[in-house]
Order: C-alpha cells, then sequence, then structure tokens
C-alpha cells in the first residue's frame, strides 16, 4: 500500500477551519449598512469554531519554537467523536495537545472536574479516550507500545486553577506550554521520533483518508480573509463606539453649561 503524507500538510486548527469556511461560504454577503456599522460576518454557528480555530493557530505558532528533534502534526483525527489537535513527538515522548480558547476566563480544575468560567464542562474524560486510542493505532502500526501523553493547553487565563491535577493528563496554560515540552524526561532517542514521526504520518493508522496539502493551503487563504473581515469590523465597531461616547461627553457638556449658566442666571 502507497503511503500518503498529506496528513503533515496539514495546518493548525484544519478540521474547525473547514466547518467554518463551508458555512462561510453559504452565507449571503454583509449588506452595506450591516458592513458600515460593523456587523460581525460570523454567525452564530461560527463564533465557537472561529474561538477554537484561533487557539489552535496560536499553539501551532507556538510549537514552531520547538527545535528540530521535535515533530508536529496538526489536526489529527482519530475517530468519528474527536481528534488530537496538535501530535507533538520529541525526545520527551508523544504528546497529543488539545486547546482551550476562552480568554478572559478563569479555569479551574478539580481533579476529574473542570470548570470555564464557572461553567463545568465535561472535557477531560474525552480528552483522555481520544488519547488512549491514539496510542493504541500508534502502538498497532510500530508494532511496539508506545504512550501518548494528553495535554491540555489553556489559551491566556485570566486565572487557571488546578488544585487536583486529573489522574494522567497535563493541564498548563499556553505561556508553560513550551516549558513543560523542552522539561520532560528524555524517553526517545532521535531514530525513535523519525520512526513514530513516519508511523503517524501514515494514513492507514488512522484509518482515514486525508485531504490533499492543496485544500490545507486554500483552506489557509480563505480563513486569513475571514480573519480580516473579522478584524475590521470589530475596529469599525470600536470606532462607532468611540464616537458614540465622543457625542455623549458633547452632550453631557452642553447640558451642564446650560444648567450652570441657568442657575447663574437666577
Amino acid at each position: 500500500m502507497a503511503v500518503s503524507t498529506s496528513l503533515r500538510g496539514r495546518v493548525p486548527g484544519q478540521a474547525v477551519i473547514d466547518d467554518i469556511v463551508v458555512v462561510q461560504q453559504d452565507l449571503p454577503a454583509r449588506s452595506r449598512l450591516a458592513r458600515i456599522f460593523g456587523a460581525s460576518p460570523l454567525v452564530s454557528s461560527t463564533r465557537g469554531l472561529y474561538r477554537a480555530a484561533l487557539g489552535e493557530l496560536a499553539v501551532g505558532q507556538m510549537l514552531n519554537q520547538l527545535g528540530p528533534q521535535w515533530d508536529i502534526l496538526h489536526a489529527v483525527p482519530i475517530n468519528a467523536q474527536g481528534q488530537i489537535d496538535h501530535l507533538v513527538i520529541g525526545p520527551g515522548g508523544v504528546f497529543a495537545l488539545f486547546t482551550e480558547n476562552y480568554p478572559g476566563q478563569e479555569i479551574r480544575i478539580e481533579g476529574e472536574s473542570m470548570a470555564i468560567g464557572g461553567r463545568a464542562v465535561d472535557n477531560l474524560q474525552a480528552i483522555r479516550r481520544l488519547s488512549d486510542s491514539a496510542a493504541e493505532r500508534l502502538s498497532y502500526a510500530a508494532e511496539r507500545k508506545i504512550v501518548v501523553e494528553p495535554v491540555v493547553v489553556v489559551i491566556d487565563p485570566t486565572r487557571l486553577i488546578v488544585r487536583d491535577e486529573p489522574v494522567g493528563v497535563h493541564v498548563v496554560s499556553s505561556k508553560h506550554l513550551l516549558r513543560l515540552l523542552n522539561r520532560a524526561e528524555r524517553s526517545l532517542a532521535g531514530s525513535e521520533v523519525a520512526y513514530i514521526s513516519d508511523v503517524a504520518d501514515r494514513d492507514e493508522t488512522w484509518e482515514s483518508t486525508f485531504p490533499s496539502p492543496e485544500r490545507a493551503l486554500q483552506l489557509s487563504r480563505d480563513f486569513a480573509v475571514l480573519r480580516q473581515h473579522v478584524r475590521d469590523a470589530a475596529q469599525i465597531r470600536v470606532a462607532w463606539g468611540i464616537i458614540g461616547f465622543v457625542i455623549l461627553c458633547g452632550i453631557a457638556w452642553g447640558t451642564t453649561v446650560v444648567i450652570v449658566e441657568h442657575l447663574l442666571g437666577q
């Protein structure tokens, strides 16, 4: 069977970006009035996906800072229930990274309990299952036992409180991710890293067919355009907010002057 290397061509956040682009492309263009007032091009069904994509892109940029002894694969499909955002293979072992992008929120971990902004979520068990499934698939394909360590990467939280780390899962803020990976105890030689990376890059390892690298490139372009439109809309809303504030201040000042003049004239 021919070996496909198209997995290596996948970009950070490719799966969610694909979902976003498909939905957004089917939407009618924003009206001129909507553009003038900075209405976001995103619809409710893509806002959460958009935030998730930004988180995966941010982590992908961080991982680019790892040395050449590390290999990274993005958006690895494990099964119908989910994917690994980033599969990182290096001297410290094999890590399955899952991003949680909720900026400005407090993340609290107490054993198997995880809360984002006070809202309980049931992510940890799914993360552990996906990592275990990845380990089983890699071990079977490599014909040797491979351990995959799950890591939850929290993007720029206001606070990350880990009262009791969940069993078998690392939880780390994005600013400490590289330190976690670089300080992991060396467990793989360079030849082992290369072999595991080769196995992980085969479509038959995951029993999946990956889109072509050209598809990944087109998605990156489409998402870059969408991202610029979102930024432009946000800047327009800020500008209107400033204009509104200035007008209100002017009205308040004018009203104050009239009242003072009236009181002085009595």
